[in-house]
């Protein structure tokens, strides 16, 4: 039953992390959009920010999730700094 509940969890935490990826791919789109639209350029770098913030974020939640299989846990703050997260 345990390990059960340990797959449910990694299962689960995939489709989170898929999730944040499908999120990042929208605003991908949305900076496409932006662009061809002639919209701001501080409007389109703001976008620009958010995605990178999302990206290091999703790096967080692969890593803190376990999702690569990693031999050891990383403690969070540590990888906080690694992606430069405040």
């Amino acid at each position: 039953m345990a390990q059960e509940k340990k797959i449910n969890k990694k299962k689960n935490s995939e489709d989170l992390i898929i999730d944040r990826i499908s999120r990042i791919e929208g605003q991908l789109g949305g900076i496409r959009r932006m662009v061809a639209e002639k919209k701001e350029c501080l409007s389109i770098i703001t976008q620009i920010t958010a995605i990178r913030e999302a990206v290091n974020m999703l790096g967080v939640e692969l890593l803190k999730n376990d999702i690569c299989h990693t031999k050891r846990k990383i403690d969070e703050a540590y990888l906080k700094t690694i992606f430069k997260i405040k």
